[in-house]
């Protein structure tokens, strides 16, 4: 009998069930990602562990999950999408479950390393899904929902995590998601079908020539654009990927006196902006048939709101949320990058440019969440009156000042001054409105 997926064409109504599962898979890796946030406090009391060093071992999920975003897209290029994201699900449960059982920095190490593996399948995997079934006018569309059910495992990572860490404890809590992950990857077995079989039926002769993975990485990062939307995209995302998913809590604790709930739904409302623009602006971005606009729109808003959120204490609470949402807002265009690498890519390498395009996207936000750890650390010890007295690493972070907190954030908002030099230099890649769509992503798999 023939696999459900050979049997179905594309525009069928199923698509929506296949691409959903996978997008779900992608906001339960969300959660996993943001959830250190809000325990912060909680992990370096117990693991004994200074600011660099606790953020050195959480960032070993994403010094994983980068490099395998060189890889993964063409792992989805060559093999499809359904193994490949059974594993993954069942890697990122193992590693939740190794994280609630670890009492060590090596052990939480390894936890989110694992964790970093099996993530950085989600993403890929469901924009790939999704463009099997979707026509290529829909591309951004596709990518900007995407991220935003990604979001969604962010808003319960906050707030519903802080209030279940306080109800059962948070090692009780990372078990039980631990689990969840597993039973995900049998549903998603169950569920996602196979390769399609009219798949290469879409390919020319000349995009029917395999091209191995390591070259087609090799010809992908040659590229300047990819280059270029990568560090766009990078800097777009630091609102998530350094102040929610690490920093931005205790920031806002520190520095604008907010208690851990009032900053946790803070990171929500962030979050919102996220959930609601993504969508938006890939609608925008097709119509206006421009890549180039959104961004630049979206560097310029988003520097400006991180600039003015360095001083959270001085906009009151109310005016705390409405920048957090103005900012989620203007760096949700970080989503037409993956359009746009898709665009400048040759049509067997679009999942490959789109991994590459989140690895260098990855990359720099490891470094900048230790970059952070490293600034506080290096404050507290040799530039306050702490220095000649000696600080249990326990307690270094409690005593950061909000000044502390400040000088090492403020390198969030100088960096979008880069992100807007680039978007001016990059080429426009999108189709015209009215011609055929200038790629067909459909090189996808179910």
């Amino acid at each position: 009998m023939r696999d459900l997926g050979s049997r179905l064409e594309r525009g069928h109504w199923s698509g929506w069930i296949f691409w959903g599962f996978a997008a779900f898979f992608f906001l339960y890796e969300f959660f996993v990602r943001v959830m250190p946030s809000v325990i912060m406090d909680d992990l370096s009391t117990e693991l004994h562990a200074t600011p660099v060093a606790l953020s050195s071992a959480l960032a070993v999920y994403l010094w994983v999950y980068a490099p395998m975003q060189l890889v993964v897209g063409g792992l989805f290029d060559r093999f499809g999408t359904k193994f490949l994201l059974v594993g993954a699900a069942a890697i990122c449960g193992s590693g939740c479950l190794i994280f609630a059982w670890g009492h060590s920095l090596p052990a939480i190490g390894l936890a989110r390393g694992m964790a970093g593996l099996g993530s950085a399948f989600a993403f890929v995997g469901a924009v790939y899904i999704a463009t099997v079934w979707f026509p290529p006018s829909r591309l951004a569309l596709i990518a900007g929902i995407t991220t935003a059910v990604g979001i969604l495992g962010e808003v319960i990572g906050q707030t519903p995590m802080v209030k279940a860490v306080d109800a059962f404890g948070w090692r009780n809590v990372v078990v039980t998601c631990g689990w969840a992950g597993i039973v995900y990857a049998v549903i998603l077995l169950l569920v996602i079908p196979k390769r399609p079989a009219w798949f290469h039926e879409r390919f020319t002769p000349e995009d029917r020539t395999q091209i191995s993975i390591l070259r087609g990485i090799l010809r992908v990062l040659v590229s300047w654009p990819i280059w270029g939307l990568g560090v766009i995209s990078a800097i777009l995302y630091l609102p998530l990927s350094v102040v929610a998913a690490m920093w931005g809590n205790t920031f806002m604790e520190k520095a604008g006196g907010y208690t851990a709930e009032e900053a946790s739904f803070a990171t929500i409302v962030l979050a919102l902006g996220w959930l609601l623009g993504s969508p938006l602006v890939g609608v925008l971005s097709d119509r206006w048939g421009s890549r180039r606009r959104p961004l630049m729109i979206g560097s310029i808003g988003g520097g400006v709101a991180m600039c003015i959120l360095l001083w959270p204490g001085y906009l009151g609470y109310t005016g705390l949320l409405i920048m957090m949402f103005v900012g989620g807002l203007f760096t949700s265009t970080q989503v037409i990058c993956f359009a746009a690498s898709m665009e400048v890519a040759p049509k067997p390498l679009r999942g490959t440019a789109t991994a590459c395009c989140n690895f260098i996207t990855m990359m720099i936000a490891a470094v900048l969440q230790i970059w952070i750890g490293w600034v506080l650390t290096t404050e507290v010890r040799f530039f306050h009156h702490y220095a000649k007295s000696k600080i249990d690493p326990a307690h270094l972070l409690d005593t950061a000042t909000a000044s502390d907190f400040r000088w090492a954030m403020a390198v969030i908002p100088a960096l979008f001054i880069v992100a807007l030099i680039i978007c001016i230099m990059l080429p426009e890649t999108a189709p015209r409105r009215g011609d055929v769509a200038k790629i067909d992503p459909s090189i996808a798999d179910a």
